[in-house]
C-alpha cells in the first residue's frame, strides 16, 4: 500500500494545555509549547511533523491559552484549536475534542516531546495490524513503567520488574476507542487498560530515533538545545535579532535566542539566554543557566558529555576537563595521531596535547580546548576586518607547516596525495553524491583524469588534508588544528582551497583573494602556477566534500550534513567556470545536478524524518 493510503484521512492531535510547573518560573513568561529550542518553537516543530503526515491537526488549551492562540495566528499555523475552561487531562482532551477526532485513526503527540520519531513507520504499523491503540515507546530508564507481553502487546502500567519499556510520548489511536472514555477529566492511562479489558488490542511499537527529550525541567530543556547545537555541529547558536554577542567570550555552549540583548561582556560556558531579555550580567564568569527576564536558573551538566565527531567514526567525550577520543578499532590513524602530535609540538605546530594513550581501550586523551570551532564563531555576527585577521593568522599557520615544517620532515612517513587518490576523491563524489542523492548517471572520466594528472604532478608539502573551520579551534585568541590525522603530501592549494572555499561557511570573494595573494607573497610563490594549481584545488576538494556530504548523511544517518550540499555545488559550479582549463564534461554533470536542486524534491525528501 502506497503512503499516501495510509495517511489518507488520519488526524493529529497536540496535548498543550497543562501549567508546566516543573518549568517555572519560565512558564510564567513562556507557555512550554512556545519554547525555543535554538531558534526552533516547540510547538511549530511538532506541527511541522505532524503536517507532513496530516493536514488536519487539533491542539488542546488552557494555561496561557491566549498567548498559544496568538502565536498560531501569526505563523499561520493550521491548527483547530480545543479550549478547556478546566483542564480535562490526557484523556478528557481526547473526549473534548471527540467530534473532531471520532471518523478517522488519529495520532496524538505531548506537547513537551522533541523528537524526530518515526511516526509515519508506526501508523502503517498501526493500521496494518488493525490496532486499536498503539504506544509509541523505547527503553529510557528510569522510565520505563510498561508491562509488555513477547508479542508487544501491554499488559500494564506501574514499577515493577516486568516494567522495561517507557512510553515516548506519542502514540496513535483507532477512532472507535473514544466510546470508552468518560465524560469530563480522565487520564488515557486510564483508556489503555479500559481497552484492554474490553479485549482491545493495545500494542506497542519500539520508535526509531536520532533524538528524544522530554522537555519537562530545567535541565531536560537545557539537554534539548543543546543537542541541537551538536547536531548542527556548533557550539553557538545566536537568532539575527540578537545583539551584543560579540561581549561573548565562549567557553562552551552559548545559546542567544530572539530579541535578547546583552549589555555587558562575559565569559560563559552552557549559558541559554532566552526571548526578550536584556541581560546585563553581574559577575564575569557564569555557567550552566538558563537567563529570562529577572531570573536565573541554575541546571547540572553530564558529569562525562558526548562531543560532536562531525564526520567522523570516532567517539569523542569530555571528563574531568580532559577530551577522550576512542576509535571503533586499532588503525594506521590511531598510531599516525600519535606520531604527528609528537611531531608538531616539537615545531611548534599548535595541535591539542596528548595526556594519555590507552592501547586496550583504543584511546587517546587530549587536552580540552573547548568547543569553539571556527565554524562556531560564525554563528555570531562578525566584521569583515575581523573575519580577515583571524584567517590571516590561520593561514599564515597553514603556510609554516606547507613551507617550513615540510622542509624539516624528510624522515616523517605520510602517504602521497598521488594519482590514484586523486581518481579516489572523484569516484568518492560520483559514487555517493552524484548517484546516490541525485540519480544522475553522467561520469565525465576525462576530465576527472585530467585533473588528476595535473596535481598529482605538482609540488608536495605536508597537508592537513582536512583544513576546513569545524577543525579550527579558537581558545583565549589562538588558534588550534584538530583531525590532522589525515594529512598527507600533496599539493598546497589544497588545503587553501579547503580552507578559504569552505562549505561551512560563506566567506566573501573579496576577502579570499587578499588572503590568497597574502599567502603568495608571504611564501613567494609563483603567483600564476599557484593559482592555476588552487583553481584545480578548489575542484578537487569540492568534489571530495560533496562525496563525504552524501556519505554521511545517507549511510551513517548523518541528515544534517545534506545542508551544505547546496552551497558546495555552487561553489563547485564556480570553480568550473572560473577555472583556466576547460571541463566540459564536469560542467555538464553540475549542470544536471544544479536541475535538481532547483526542483528542490531530492533533498527535502531526504530530510524528512
Amino acid at each position: 500500500m502506497k503512503d499516501s493510503e495510509y495517511l489518507k484521512g488520519i488526524k493529529g492531535f497536540i496535548l498543550a494545555a497543562g501549567y508546566s510547573t516543573r518549568l517555572r518560573p519560565i512558564t510564567e513568561q513562556i507557555p512550554k509549547p512556545l519554547m525555543p529550542v535554538a531558534g526552533e518553537v516547540l510547538l511549530e516543530y511538532i506541527f511541522k511533523n505532524l503536517n507532513a503526515l496530516t493536514t488536519e491537526i487539533g491542539i488542546n488549551l488552557h494555561y496561557k491559552a491566549e498567548e498559544i492562540e496568538d502565536y498560531i495566528k501569526k505563523q499561520n499555523l493550521s491548527l483547530k484549536t480545543f479550549y478547556e475552561e478546566e483542564i480535562l487531562l490526557t484523556g478528557g482532551a481526547l473526549w473534548n475534542a471527540k467530534e473532531f477526532l471520532k471518523d478517522s485513526v488519529f495520532i496524538v503527540h505531548n506537547g513537551d516531546i522533541y523528537s524526530d520519531a518515526n511516526i509515519k513507520e508506526a501508523v502503517k504499523w498501526h493500521i496494518e495490524n488493525e490496532n486499536s491503540i498503539t504506544l509509541l515507546v523505547h527503553d529510557y530508564k528510569p522510565h520505563n513503567k510498561l508491562i509488555v507481553d513477547e508479542d508487544g502487546n501491554l499488559l500494564g502500567v506501574g514499577d515493577s520488574d516486568e516494567s522495561h519499556l517507557a512510553f515516548s510520548g506519542i502514540a496513535i489511536y483507532s477512532a472507535y476507542v473514544l466510546e470508552l472514555l468518560p465524560e469530563g477529566p480522565s487520564s488515557v492511562i486510564d483508556l489503555w487498560l479500559k481497552a484492554i479489558k474490553n479485549g482491545c488490542r493495545v500494542s506497542t511499537f519500539k520508535v526509531k530515533y536520532s533524538f528524544w527529550f522530554d522537555i519537562g525541567t530545567p535541565g531536560d530543556y537545557a539537554s534539548a538545545v543543546f543537542d541541537k547545537l551538536k547536531r548542527n555541529f556548533s557550539s553557538l547558536y545566536i537568532h539575527p535579532s540578537a545583539s551584543g554577542c560579540e561581549l561573548i567570550e565562549p567557553e562552551g555552549k552559548i545559546v542567544i535566542e530572539r530579541d535578547v540583548k546583552i549589555t555587558k561582556p562575559f565569559k560563559g560556558k552552557n549559558i541559554i539566554i532566552l526571548p526578550e531579555t536584556e541581560f546585563k550580567p553581574e559577575n564575569d564568569y557564569l555557567s550552566n543557566l538558563i537567563i529570562g527576564k529577572n531570573f536565573m536558573i541554575p541546571f547540572e551538566t553530564l558529569h562525562i558529555e558526548t562531543l560532536t565527531s562531525g564526520g567522523s567514526d570516532r567517539k569523542y567525550l569530555r571528563e574531568n576537563n580532559k577530551v577522550f577520543c576512542t576509535w571503533e578499532k586499532l588503525s594506521e590513524d590511531f598510531e599516525k595521531t600519535i606520531v604527528l602530535n609528537e611531531f608538531f609540538h616539537e615545531k611548534a605546530f599548535p595541535v591539542p596535547k596528548i595526556l594519555e594513550v590507552d592501547i586496550n581501550k583504543k584511546t587517546i586523551v587530549f587536552e580540552d580546548l573547548g568547543d569553539l570551532t571556527l565554524y562556531s564563531w560564525f554563528q555570531c555576527k562578525r566584521t569583515d576586518e575581523e573575519i580577515e585577521t583571524l584567517y590571516k593568522n590561520i593561514v599564515e599557520d597553514a603556510g609554516k607547516l606547507h613551507w617550513k615544517i615540510s622542509k624539516e620532515a624528510t624522515d616523517l612517513n605520510l602517504p602521497e596525495f598521488d594519482y590514484s587518490y586523486f581518481l579516489w576523491e572523484s569516484d568518492y563524489f560520483l559514487k555517493e553524491c552524484v548517484r546516490e542523492i541525485f540519480k544522475v548517471e553522467e561520469t565525465p572520466e576525462e576530465d576527472f583524469h585530467m585533473i588528476a594528472e595535473i596535481l598529482s604532478k605538482a609540488q608536495k608539502v605536508i597537508l592537513h588534508r582536512d583544513l576546513q573551520s569545524q577543525n579550527i579551534i579558537l581558545k583565549n585568541r589562538k588558534i588550534y588544528f584538530v583531525d590532522y590525522q589525515s594529512a598527507r603530501w600533496g599539493p598546497a592549494g589544497y588545503d587553501i582551497a579547503s580552507l578559504l572555499w569552505d562549505p561551512y561557511v560563506k566567506l566573501k570573494d573579496e576577502i579570499r583573494i587578499r588572503l590568497v595573494n597574502f599567502y603568495i607573497k608571504s611564501h613567494e610563490l609563483d603567483e600564476k602556477a599557484f593559482l592555476q594549481e588552487l583553481s584545480l584545488c578548489r575542484i578537487q576538494r569540492h568534489m571530495q566534500a560533496l562525496g563525504a556530504y552524501g556519505f554521511l548523511s545517507l549511510k551513517k544517518g548523518k541528515r544534517n550534513f545534506l545542508k551544505f550540499i547546496p552551497y558546495a555545488i555552487d561553489l563547485l559550479e564556480k570553480d568550473i567556470e572560473e577555472c583556466h582549463i576547460n571541463l566540459s564534461g564536469l560542467k555538464n554533470l553540475v549542470f544536471k545536478i544544479k536541475k535538481h536542486l532547483v526542483q528542490g524534491c531530492v533533498l527535502k525528501s531526504l530530510l524528512v524524518p
